[in-house]
């Protein structure tokens, strides 16, 4: 099956000016980023040869990310995302400015270390979901995936450029320069936020609490199955692939006895073969399916590892490193591609920092055990199970496929559950509120019914409810009533914006089955404290 962008090209969203200047800004800061990746994990080497030890930095970034993304993500959708990328950008600047502070005067220990990647990290796993969920801003929908692929450009060229330039600098200035630059390299993207004019989504309704998104975010990726194949796939894929970023520093200085500029130069390579894999994936999109080329993604990425688990020889090791750089831009592209595409907007930074949070999760608990597997056997036998653990996993994670995404329609519809006209003012706190809607079907339509109520089921936890049910009734046969319950009076109301396109089709669906000429009778129901009055109620 084609892609439905496969003709689009990858540059075009560079015609739009916010996206083209945050886009050149993020390219400098990550570069930064990348060279104070290589001058951490490099620092690290030279402070301790423990292979644990040294798989730590990589633990500590992503197991921050793991641990903040979803409050990130909540943030990400109830804050202003500029206001808010802006202040995280300016405390990244300041955590690392402290990092080239102790380094510089030798005061750095493997402890401060792994504290300052974590805070650095932490920052990074604070504001990455709301990069993600900018991105559909930026650029019309028809760019999308463009513009991911141009993101994964700059990704590809920073891991290329980045690594290069800080092997040198290592070797003649030290680590401390290293952190230096990237301190500077936060000062474009700051400059770029303070410049962009952000426009608002306005809603009638007040800004959500934030517990509240944060469970309804939860809720939301509970009650969505396509949106459970992604992750199932980011997490198999992350675990196994994390021995690359765990174990390459001692991969550069003890398997192939190479210097800071030689690591410096793998990372390099593997930014090569990522840059490579975005300038062909128009081609390589439209010559397969998403399925078909994770399933390519996998494997090829446990080739490279193989190789890297078998050899000593500097050249060969390289030609692995573009393998996966190659392998790993097309997994991760097509993932966070298929990602986006299950998510609509209102719930688009919570639902990826869930994303994140099994991205990271996964690479952090991946990176823990390559790292204690390298301590009790060796580093070639750390990849080889890595590669091994990879190539089933491309088998046992096929049947969660990626080809339903494509045909949802997140576009806003709300549906006929409208406000009833009430005889008293209701608070927006007040609440719990529960639903009924009555149906009366013919017995034999049964089990078809059952099955577009359980699509019902998932479509109210995702918009917002807390509580579904389907009930029968004892006395009447063919009498059935949904019930399903919003925390208040404002999230039922948020409940009825979320209703999306494809949402409305099931519901339009479930209503086909009712008998009579009359659509299904809905009933509100709002809690209240039974000593001082009785519960409101209206029907129509």
């Amino acid at each position: 099956m084609k892609s439905r962008t496969a003709d689009y090209s990858p540059w075009v969203p560079l015609q739009y000016p916010v996206f083209r200047m945050l886009w050149f800004a993020t390219l400098v800061s990550n570069i930064g980023t990348f060279m104070n990746d290589v001058g951490a994990a490099w620092l690290m080497t030279s402070l301790s040869s423990d292979p644990f030890i040294v798989a730590l930095v990589q633990v500590t970034t992503a197991s921050s990310l793991f641990l903040l993304a979803l409050p990130a993500g909540a943030l990400a959708d109830i804050v202003d995302r500029r206001r808010y990328l802006l202040v995280l950008q300016t405390i990244m600047m300041c955590i690392a400015g402290v990092l080239t502070f102790v380094t510089y005067f030798d005061l750095v220990t493997p402890q401060i270390l792994l504290l300052l990647t974590f805070c650095l990290g932490a920052t990074a796993a604070l504001s990455a979901p709301s990069w993600q969920a900018t991105i559909p801003e930026l650029v019309p929908a028809k760019a999308l995936m463009g513009a991911i692929s141009l993101n994964s450009v700059s990704s590809g060229v920073s891991r290329s450029v980045g690594p290069a330039i800080a092997g040198v600098i290592i070797i003649y200035a030290g680590s401390a320069a290293v952190f230096a630059i990237n301190t500077l390299s936060f000062l474009g993207i700051i400059i770029s936020l303070l410049l962009w004019h952000r426009q608002r989504e306005e809603s009638t309704l007040p800004a959500e609490r934030f517990a509240s998104a944060v469970s309804t975010g939860i809720r939301y990726v509970y009650a969505s199955p396509v949106l459970h194949n992604v992750l199932i796939r980011v997490a198999a894929f992350m675990f196994f692939a994390s021995v690359i970023w765990a174990l390459l520093p001692l991969v550069a200085r003890v398997t192939l006895e190479r210097s800071a500029a030689g690591y410096g130069s793998l990372f390099t390579l593997f930014g090569v073969g990522a840059v490579v894999g975005t300038v062909f994936s128009q081609r390589i999109n439209a010559k397969f399916s998403s399925d078909q080329l994770i399933q390519i993604g996998f494997i090829i990425f446990a080739i490279g590892t193989l190789i890297l688990s078998l050899t000593k020889d500097y050249y060969i090791a390289c030609f692995a490193m573009i393998l996966t750089g190659f392998s790993w831009m097309i997994v991760s592209s097509i993932l966070i591609t298929a990602a986006q595409q299950a998510i609509p907007s209102w719930i688009r930074g919570r639902a990826l920092s869930i994303y994140l949070m099994v991205q990271y999760g996964s690479m952090a608990v991946g990176s823990m055990v390559w790292g204690l597997f390298a301590t009790h056997f060796s580093i070639s036998w750390a990849l080889f199970i890595a590669s091994i653990g990879l190539i089933v996993s491309t088998f046992a994670t096929q049947i969660y496929s990626l080809e339903k995404i494509k045909n949802i329609d997140h576009t806003p519809s709300p549906s006929d559950l409208h406000a009833p006209i009430s005889l008293e003012e209701l608070d927006n706190e007040q609440g719990p509120i529960m639903v009924s809607v009555e149906y009366r079907i013919s017995l034999d339509e049964l089990p078809a019914f059952i099955k577009v109520m359980r699509k019902m089921r998932r479509i109210r936890l995702r918009e917002g409810a807390f509580f579904w049910k389907l009930f029968k009734d004892a006395e009447i046969p063919g009498r059935y009533i949904e019930y399903f319950m919003s925390e208040s009076w404002v999230e039922h109301l948020r409940l009825n914006e979320h209703v999306s396109v494809s949402d409305v089709k099931v519901q339009e669906r479930a209503a086909l089955f009712h008998l009579g000429k009359k659509p299904p009778r809905v009933t509100y129901f709002a809690a209240c404290d039974v000593s001082k009055k009785r519960p409101s109620r209206w029907t129509f």
